[in-house]
């Protein structure tokens, strides 16, 4: 069983260097949050690692300011992952094809990524 810690050292590490960052950890009575800022320029491997990084934490977002822009994430103290895999496989796989599909990355629609983002918000419920 891995601890919050663990998992909080996990995300600092790959959100790390993910952007090149040090991320800032703080910590209150329920959660772990984790909060880095990204650089002007992400390249797409980049982008990718940050998101799978996120799909590890039990919550995230993004927030983006005109001064800055940096992503966040949430573990919550009591939580423990009991698998050494992600618990998000459903959002990895939404990303794995995302990465590599020639219309998600121009842009264009996509049925195959429509369905994948259908089945991850499912398994997020």
């Amino acid at each position: 069983m891995r601890s919050a810690q663990a998992r909080v050292a996990a995300l600092t590490g790959m959100l790390g260097a993910a952007t090149g960052t040090e991320p800032r950890v703080a910590a209150d009575l329920h959660v772990f949050r984790v909060e880095t800022d990204l650089p002007a320029e992400l390249s797409a491997t980049a982008h990718a690692a940050v998101l799978a990084a996120l799909a590890t934490a039990d919550r995230y977002g993004h927030t983006r300011t005109r001064a800055a822009e940096h992503v966040w994430a949430e573990i919550s103290r009591e939580a423990n992952v009991t698998t050494t895999e992600s618990p998000d496989t459903a959002y990895r796989a939404l990303l794995g094809h995302t990465t590599t599909c020639t219309a998600c990355r121009t842009g264009a629609i996509c049925p195959d990524a429509a369905k994948l983002v259908r089945v991850w918000r499912e398994t997020r419920r």
